[in-house]
């Protein structure tokens, strides 16, 4: 092939769009052939298909070219001796193939990708994971499928590195690890399962494959699904205050949690402490759970008697959602207390959800949410988010709510949940208190 010759078409601004058109034929249909149309000719495409067809394309805006006829009018030029494919994989450097050849080709390459992995890991925890993975069935799979295409290596390099985290996560021995740490025993960098690397998301996307989990967001649902398999992170931040709750190690009582109980104080406990405990009873058998700090201490304040009280601070953290488990665990009644606004509804509802047969809507009637009704109008976008509410007990509210668009807070409600909890507690509640509960 005569490079210097054929280097004419390059030269030539007029066969881009034209051999590109070409081009696109050929991977579609598999073979020269079909008709190009191209719109808005410029001048040097004009020139181009007037000399190919002996026809006079100046005053045309567009053409239909047919791909044969194009290639029948390289005979009788010096180009008649190479085909029009020759002249296309050289005008683009490439091998002209199909889309059917190239999918061929891939699916061939991605067979040997995985099956170098399955063959190193066949033996390992991880190999559910790469399987998955090779079926299409792993949760974040479109993203490391189109990372194989964009980068191959680094790909395969994340995969193996994520394969040995899981086969080494700190669950399987009974220990806990903070997350650089593992990070570094697994790839010798502290950082590189950081929730905002490729690695880091490729690993939690794992996570939640392996344990049959969807998607997680947000920094929340990441740092329980790291603890699930022993990896901690935000341990100081990450924190649950309460009162009147009981603590053990074991079978040894855990000594600040005593002294907090016997002398009536607040507890903050964080995720690093909470995380050496094993079990947390309520000596009442029954919890108070509410979303504001500022309910939380009007209930401190208007008893010198020890409530069992958490407090989450709006969405619950991992803490939070640690010290409940543990407490539902023993077989304690949850009774919840939030604020009336689509985001506090949808709290409620996540722990509903969660301890389902033990928990306790305080509060929660229409007539607490009007009683309640602040001026704070609610727009149309917070207001969408009470269509996810799936627990049947908040669907009144939930609809007056979409009716009336304004927030209600607990603040306002005070002394009725006060109330409640006083009869509650001396057992004297009856039907005085509003309880909404699943009938057992």
């Amino acid at each position: 092939m005569n490079k210097e010759e054929l280097r004419y078409f390059k030269e030539k601004k007029g066969y881009k769009r034209i051999f590109e058109g070409i081009r696109e034929k050929y991977r579609s249909l598999g073979r020269l052939g079909g008709v190009v149309k191209l719109d808005n000719l410029t001048e040097d495409e004009k020139e181009v298909l007037t000399n190919h067809f002996k026809k006079d394309y100046r005053t045309k805006k567009s053409a239909s070219i047919d791909v044969a006829k194009f290639e029948e009018s390289l005979k009788n030029t010096r180009f008649e001796e190479y085909t029009l494919k020759d002249i296309l994989e050289y005008y683009f450097g490439e091998k002209l193939t199909s889309k059917k050849e190239d999918m061929e080709i891939l699916a061939k390459e991605r067979e040997e990708f995985f099956k170098e992995l399955f063959s190193k890991y066949q033996e390992c925890k991880c190999i559910d994971w790469l399987k998955s993975l090779y079926e299409g069935t792993a949760v974040g799979v479109r993203a490391v499928n189109q990372r194989y295409l964009n980068d191959k290596d680094g790909l395969k390099k994340d995969i193996m590195y994520v394969c040995d985290a899981i086969n080494n996560l700190p669950v399987y021995k009974g220990e806990k690890k903070r997350l650089p740490v593992f990070s570094s025993q697994i790839a010798r960098n502290p950082h590189y399962f950081d929730s905002n690397t490729e690695a880091g998301s490729m690993f939690i996307n794992a996570l939640c494959t392996l344990l049959g989990l969807n998607e997680v967001k947000g920094s929340e649902e990441i740092s329980e699904l790291y603890y699930n398999v022993g990896i901690l992170i935000d341990e100081i931040s990450n924190y649950v205050t309460l009162s009147g709750l009981l603590a053990y190690e074991g079978d040894t009582e855990n000594q600040v949690f005593k002294a907090a109980y016997e002398s009536n104080q607040v507890l903050q406990v964080p995720l690093l402490n909470l995380s050496k405990i094993e079990r947390v009873i309520s000596p009442s058998k029954k919890v108070y759970v509410v979303e504001n700090p500022s309910v939380f201490t009007s209930l401190i304040d208007a008893t010198s008697k020890v409530f069992p009280l958490v407090c989450t601070y709006g969405q619950p953290k991992l803490s939070s959602l640690l010290l409940l488990d543990m407490l539902y665990k023993e077989g304690t009644e949850i009774y919840y207390s939030g604020d009336f606004d689509p985001e506090g509804l949808m709290i409620a509802d996540r722990l509903y959800k969660r301890y389902k047969d033990k928990f306790h809507f305080l509060r929660y009637g229409v007539e607490d949410y009007l009683k309640s009704l602040s001026n704070e109008v609610i727009n149309d976008v917070r207001l969408s988010k009470l269509n996810k509410i799936e627990s049947p007990l908040l669907f009144d509210v939930a609809k007056e709510m979409k009716i009336i668009k304004k927030a209600g807070y607990q603040e306002l409600i005070i002394d009725d949940i006060i109330n409640d909890i006083r009869l509650i507690e001396e057992g004297k509640g009856g039907g005085k208190i509003k309880v909404i509960s699943m009938p057992s």
